[in-house]
């Protein structure tokens, strides 16, 4: 008989708690083996970590990693190259996003870099087990819901895929760490109003970043802007 081949994981978490319930969710799973872990609270305040924690990702070589879509959100201040130049150095390992919202064009661009997987924390426990078996397989998870406006998003602006080619990242390099984090967070579709509660600043200062990112970038609208700032968290050849 075969002997049934163990999935090495990766985490990367920014909640506590939940870093620590995937560990005891997993720890049950005969075929699944939490190979290193790290649960970052503060990623710009633990720059370093992170960074010792990917040299050691790299020699043990995982077959997926389970990243925290926020944690994605926080590399936009920090030097992006140094921190997410591990993709090319894993370049068969699968990337499954864990979050709670999602935008159907930048699902596109980070399955276009590489994500295989995206799961929302309500899914549950049972999913997350069945999601990494899937993803391990060579397939994508994304729930019926997402998958629907990815295809009405392929029916209604087919050109989406096609326009990347157009998008430089390199355009991305002159704005600050709050621009950035703003783009970050317009990338998740998100209202100025939303981003405004989030950072706690107003809804026309957070106009006014917006113009300044568009301004400074030559970028024409918020659906390219998320574009330009997923495609360089997920660049693809």
């Amino acid at each position: 008989m075969e002997e049934k081949k163990i999935i090495k994981l990766a985490l990367v978490i920014r909640d506590e708690k939940y870093f620590q319930h995937i560990i005891k969710v997993l720890q049950d799973e005969k075929d699944i083996n939490v190979i290193c872990g790290i649960n970052i609270k503060d990623l710009q305040a633990e720059v370093q970590p992170a960074l010792d924690f990917l040299e050691q990702m790299i020699k043990q070589d995982p077959e997926i990693l389970i990243l925290d879509q926020i944690i994605l959100r926080e590399v936009a201040s920090l030097d992006l190259e140094r921190i997410l130049g591990y993709r090319k150095r894993l370049p068969n390992m699968k990337t499954v996003i864990v979050g709670e919202r999602y935008n159907e064009e930048n699902v596109l661009v980070m399955m276009q870099g590489g994500a295989h997987g995206f799961f929302k924390k309500e899914e549950g426990d049972k999913q997350l087990v069945k999601c990494i078996r899937v993803v391990y397989k060579g397939e994508y998870w994304l729930e019926a819901e997402l998958i629907n406006r990815i295809l009405e998003e392929f029916q209604n602006k087919n050109n989406v895929l096609a326009s990347l080619v157009k998008l430089s990242t390199k355009k991305l390099k002159g704005l600050t760490p709050r621009e950035m984090e703003i783009l970050s967070l317009v990338s998740e579709s998100m209202t100025n109003e939303e981003i405004g509660q989030k950072l706690f600043l107003s809804a026309k200062t957070v106009k006014t970043h917006v113009r300044n990112i568009f301004e400074k970038t030559g970028i024409r609208n918020r659906v390219e802007a998320a574009l330009t700032y997923t495609r360089q968290l997920f660049p693809h050849d």
